[in-house]
C-alpha cells in the first residue's frame, strides 16, 4: 500500500450489530489517502444532520470537498442541486458534497451521477426540511468495472415534511452506500426506492439507518436488484421506532434475482421498536427464476443467458425512464461499454419513450 491509499474501517455499519462469523455488520474499503485535507465549512443545519457512512468514511469525504453545493428552497423559490462525479479529464479522485434546505413550506430537489472515468469517487448528501417542505433526491451510480464509489447520505425531516429517494446502482468494482434519516417531526413521511445491478466480481454494500422519532411518521424502504456472475452484495436496512413515536409504521422490503452460481447475497432486515402503538414489518424475497419461469420465456425463444439479459436490462431501463432528462447520456455510454450496443439502444428508447429525450452515442444509431 502506498503512502497515498489508506484502509477505512467501520464503513456502513449496521445499528443492531449480529454475529461476526456472519461477517456482515460493517465492511472496509481501500481508498486512495489525501496529501492535502481539507476542512469542510458547513452552515450549522448541514453539520446537524446524521449520517452513517462510519467516522473515518465520513472523515475521508470531508476532508477531500473543498466547496460543497449548497442550496435553499423557499416558498417562493424551490431550489435544484445537480452533481456529476467522475467525468474530469485525469482526475483520480473526484468527491463532492451537496447540501440542501427546504424552508416551511417549500420544495427542493437534488441529483447526484456518479459516473465518467474516474478511479475514486465519493458524494455526502445531506438534506434538512422544515415543517410542511417536501424534496426529491435521484441518486445514480454508472460506474466502470474498475471503479469505486462511496456516497453518504443523510436527511432531517420536521413536521408534514416529506422526502422521496430513488437509487439506481448500474455497476462499479465496488459501491458504498449509506442512508440515514431521521422522522423528528409528526406526520413525516420518508420513502425510499433502491434498484440494483450486480455482475462480474463487483461488490455493493448498502445501509440504511432510519429513526422515527415523531408521531404518526411513516417510513417506507423498497430495494430489489438483480445479482450475476460473483457478484457480492450486503444490504444492512434498519427501522428504529423511537418511544414518543406513537402511531408511525415503519416497513422495509426486498426482492432479490440470484442469477449467478457465484453469488453471494446478504441481507439484514432489522426492526427496534421502544414504543407501543406502532407498525413495523420487513421481508426479503430471494432466489433465482423458477422452472415455470425459465420454461415460458424458452418457450417464446429465449436462451437462459437471454433471459438473465432481460433482468439486469429491466434494472438500466428503469433508471434511464427516470433519469433521461438529466442522465441519459450516461445510462447510454455505461450501458454500451458493459452491456454492448443492444442493450444501449434500448436503454436510450427507454429514456425518448418516457421524456422525449434521444442520444447520440458514438458509433451507435438511436
Amino acid at each position: 500500500m502506498s503512502a497515498f491509499e489508506k484502509t477505512l474501517a467501520g464503513v456502513d455499519a449496521a445499528r443492531a450489530q449480529t454475529w461476526n462469523w456472519l461477517a456482515i455488520n460493517e465492511t472496509t474499503l481501500e481508498v486512495p489517502g489525501n496529501p492535502e485535507p481539507v476542512a469542510l465549512d458547513l452552515p450549522s443545519w448541514a453539520r446537524d444532520v446524521r449520517l452513517v457512512a462510519g467516522a473515518e468514511a465520513q472523515g475521508w469525504l470531508d476532508e477531500l470537498t473543498s466547496e460543497p453545493l449548497l442550496g435553499a428552497s423557499t416558498a417562493d423559490e424551490a431550489a435544484s442541486i445537480l452533481a456529476y462525479l467522475g467525468d474530469v479529464e485525469g482526475e483520480a479522485l473526484d468527491v463532492s458534497a451537496a447540501s440542501l434546505l427546504c424552508e416551511e413550506g417549500a420544495w427542493g430537489e437534488a441529483t447526484i451521477i456518479a459516473a465518467g472515468s474516474a478511479p475514486t469517487t465519493g458524494n455526502t448528501c445531506r438534506l434538512s426540511l422544515r415543517k410542511g417542505a417536501s424534496a426529491t433526491v435521484d441518486i445514480l451510480v454508472a460506474r466502470p468495472e474498475d471503479a469505486i464509489h462511496v456516497q453518504s447520505f443523510g436527511a432531517t425531516l420536521a413536521e408534514d415534511a416529506t422526502l422521496a429517494l430513488r437509487v439506481w446502482i448500474l455497476g462499479a468494482a465496488t459501491t458504498t452506500l449509506a442512508i440515514a434519516c431521521d422522522l423528528v417531526g409528526a406526520r413525516a413521511r420518508f420513502t425510499s426506492e433502491l434498484r440494483y445491478l450486480g455482475a462480474a466480481e463487483e461488490t455493493i454494500d448498502i445501509t440504511y439507518d432510519v429513526r422515527q422519532l415523531g408521531r404518526n411518521t411513516e417510513a417506507e424502504i423498497g430495494a430489489s436488484g438483480v445479482l450475476e456472475g460473483s457478484a457480492e452484495k450486503t444490504l444492512r436496512a434498519s427501522i428504529d421506532l423511537v418511544r414518543g413515536c406513537k402511531g408511525s409504521k415503519g416497513s422495509e422490503s426486498e426482492t432479490v434475482l440470484v442469477a449467478g452460481e457465484g453469488v453471494r447475497n446478504k441481507t439484514l432486515p432489522v426492526i427496534l421498536c421502544s414504543e407501543d402503538d406502532v407498525q413495523g414489518d420487513h421481508g426479503a424475497t430471494i432466489g433465482s427464476l423458477s422452472l415455470e419461469q425459465t420454461g415460458f420465456l424458452a418457450s417464446r425463444g429465449l436462451s437462459e443467458a437471454d433471459i438473465v439479459a432481460l433482468a439486469g436490462q429491466a434494472v438500466i431501463d428503469d433508471a434511464a425512464s427516470a433519469l433521461g432528462d438529466v442522465a441519459l447520456a450516461e445510462i447510454v455510454g455505461w450501458t454500451r461499454a458493459a452491456r454492448g450496443p443492444e442493450a444501449s439502444a434500448q436503454a436510450a428508447d427507454a429514456g425518448a419513450l418516457i421524456h422525449g429525450t434521444f442520444c447520440d452515442v458514438p458509433g451507435e444509431e438511436v
